[in-house]
């Protein structure tokens, strides 16, 4: 019983070592992804305005709370008075671009947290176990025969 435990809190270590290294040497990934995919749905809207891409922003722009984007190559009112929510636009919201990437960052980093205590209760758990089978193991030769007299 105890191997097959040992070896389940190892396979979850072989599993969760790479995630963490991957989330350490590939930090800014994601957010880049999710911005370049913000960007593209956003030009594409303010090029063309077709109704599916449209929904698409509009549904980003009520996610993160916030509208549009500030963008050196035009203007960008006429997508933002369609796509936004009307107290966004009445407040000049939010740039979508730095709220996508502040919100990211702060999941991104706990899940880093999780993901950290999650390989300390790991590696916690092999310790423990082969422990356990060590302690279970070589006690099996302890049992004692015979009369114990106290003098």
């Amino acid at each position: 019983l105890y191997p097959q435990g040992f070896f389940c809190f190892a396979l979850a270590f072989c599993g969760l070592i790479p995630a963490a290294c991957w989330r350490y040497t590939h930090s800014t990934e994601v957010e880049d992804s999710m911005m370049d995919v913000y960007d593209l749905v956003y030009e594409e809207v303010r090029r063309n305005a077709s109704s599916f891409r449209r929904h698409e922003l509009t549904a980003i722009h009520e996610a993160f709370l916030c509208c549009g984007k500030h963008s050196p190559f035009g203007d960008t009112a006429n997508v933002e008075l369609k796509t936004c929510p009307s107290s966004q636009v009445r407040d000049a919201g939010q740039d979508c671009l730095r709220e996508i990437q502040d919100f990211l960052k702060k999941h991104m980093d706990f899940v880093f947290t999780l993901l950290g205590i999650t390989i300390g209760f790991t590696v916690y758990g092999m310790i423990l176990t082969s422990f356990l089978w060590f302690s279970i193991h070589f006690s099996s030769n302890l049992d004692r025969k015979g009369k114990y007299i106290l003098r």
